[in-house]
C-alpha cells in the first residue's frame, strides 16, 4: 500500500505499542522504502536517536481504520511468502495472524494447505477471538491455529502493557533444535540482546487441537516476545505489526542458528563470552522495540513486494 502526504491521520503507538490514529499530514514516502514512511519532524520518530540524515522513517499513515485493515492484511500475505523465501513454510504446518482493527475481537490467519508463497489478502479468513471460531471466509484453518491464536489474543488482550496484535508460528529447523535443549539463548550476540528476558521455555503439550490447550501456552507467553514450544519450535508475538512478529520469528531462528554454531564449535575448555549487563540493556533498549521489529522487516518487504508484482494484493 502506498503512503502519500494527502491523508488525514498517522498511526502511532501508545504506551502499550497498539496502532492508534491521529491527526498528521506532514509524513511523505521514503524513496528508498515507499512502505515505511518519513518525516522531518525528527523528535516525532521513534528511530530519532537511531537514524540520520534530514527525515526518520515513521509508523504508517491511515485516512480510516478499513484502510489500516487493508494494510494489515496485505502485509501478513507478505509475511507469508517472506516466510516462504527463509524456507520456513513446512507442509501444512506453520500459522500466522493479526488482529483485525476494525473488529478486534476477530484476527485474520491463513488457510490451512495454501501455499505461503502464493498468499493473497483475500485468502485470509477471519476468526474470533473468544473461541477461534470463524466468522469469515470459507477455507479450513488448522485448529491449533484457531485455539492457539484465539487464546493468546484473549489472554494477552490489547492495549495494556502485554497487550498483542499479531502471533507467528513456523518450524525453522535451527529452532526446532534448540527448543529440544531446554534452554534459552546466551547472550553472545549484538542480536541475542533483543531477546534478554523475553524467552520462556513452554513444555511440550501434544498435537493442539483444543482452546484448553492454548490457553496454557497462552497464560506461559505471558508478556514475553518469544515462547519456547519445547520439541516443537517458537511462537512469536508482535505488540505493534505482524511486520514485528515475523522479524522476531526470523530474527530468532537466525539465534538459534549462531548457538548452534558456537555450542558446536566450542571446546570443552573455551569460555563462553557474553555481552556484559550494561551492553545487553543498551542493545535491547535500541533493538529490541516494537518499532525496530516492525521496521526490521522493512527491506524483506520491499523484496517480496517486487517480487509479488502486486498478486498479494488480490
Amino acid at each position: 500500500m502506498s503512503v502519500t502526504t494527502s491523508t488525514t491521520a498517522t498511526a502511532t503507538s501508545d504506551a502499550a505499542g497498539v496502532l492508534r490514529l491521529r491527526p498528521d499530514a506532514s509524513i511523505q514516502a521514503s524513496p528508498a522504502t515507499p512502505g515505511f514512511p518519513i518525516t522531518t519532524d525528527i523528535r516525532s520518530s521513534p528511530f530519532h536517536d537511531v537514524q540520520t540524515g534530514p527525515a526518520r522513517v515513521v509508523l504508517p499513515t491511515f485516512a480510516s481504520l478499513e484502510e489500516e485493515r487493508r494494510y494489515r492484511k496485505e502485509h501478513l500475505a507478505l509475511v507469508f511468502r517472506i516466510l516462504h523465501r527463509f524456507k520456513l513454510a513446512e507442509g501444512i504446518a506453520g500459522h500466522c495472524s493479526v488482529r483485525d482493527p476494525i473488529e478486534p475481537d476477530t484476527f485474520w490467519v491463513n488457510p490451512q494447505g495454501k501455499s505461503f508463497a502464493l498468499m493473497k489478502q483475500s485468502d485470509l479468513v477471519r476468526c474470533r477471538v473468544s473461541d477461534g471460531k470463524m466468522v469469515e471466509g470459507l477455507a479450513p484453518t488448522d485448529a491449533s491455529a484457531s485455539s492457539i491464536h484465539s487464546q493468546m489474543y484473549k489472554e494477552l488482550g490489547r492495549g495494556s502493557e502485554g497487550g498483542i496484535e499479531s502471533i507467528v508460528h513456523v518450524h525453522g529447523p535451527h529452532s526446532k533444535a534448540f527448543s529440544s535443549l531446554g534452554r534459552t539463548l546466551d547472550m553472545i550476540s549484538q542480536d541475542a540482546c533483543a531477546y534478554y528476558d523475553e524467552q520462556v521455555l513452554i513444555s511440550f503439550g501434544g498435537a493442539v487441537f483444543d482452546n484448553r490447550e492454548g490457553e496454557r501456552i497462552a497464560r506461559a507467553v505471558g508478556n514475553k516476545r518469544i515462547g519456547i514450544l519445547q520439541n516443537h519450535g517458537i511462537i512469536a508475538v508482535g505488540k505493534l505489526s505482524i511486520d514485528e512478529a515475523a522479524w522476531w520469528q526470523i530474527n530468532f531462528e537466525m539465534c538459534c542458528q549462531a548457538q548452534l554454531l558456537a555450542d558446536a564449535a566450542r571446546r570443552p575448555t573455551d569460555p563462553v563470552v557474553e555481552a556484559g549487563p550494561e551492553e545487553i540493556a543498551s542493545t535491547k533498549a535500541e533493538m529490541g522495540t516494537p518499532e525496530m521489529g516492525w521496521f526490521s522487516l522493512a527491506a524483506y518487504m520491499e523484496e517480496e513486494e517486487y517480487h509479488s508484482n502486486g498478486a498479494h494484493k488480490r
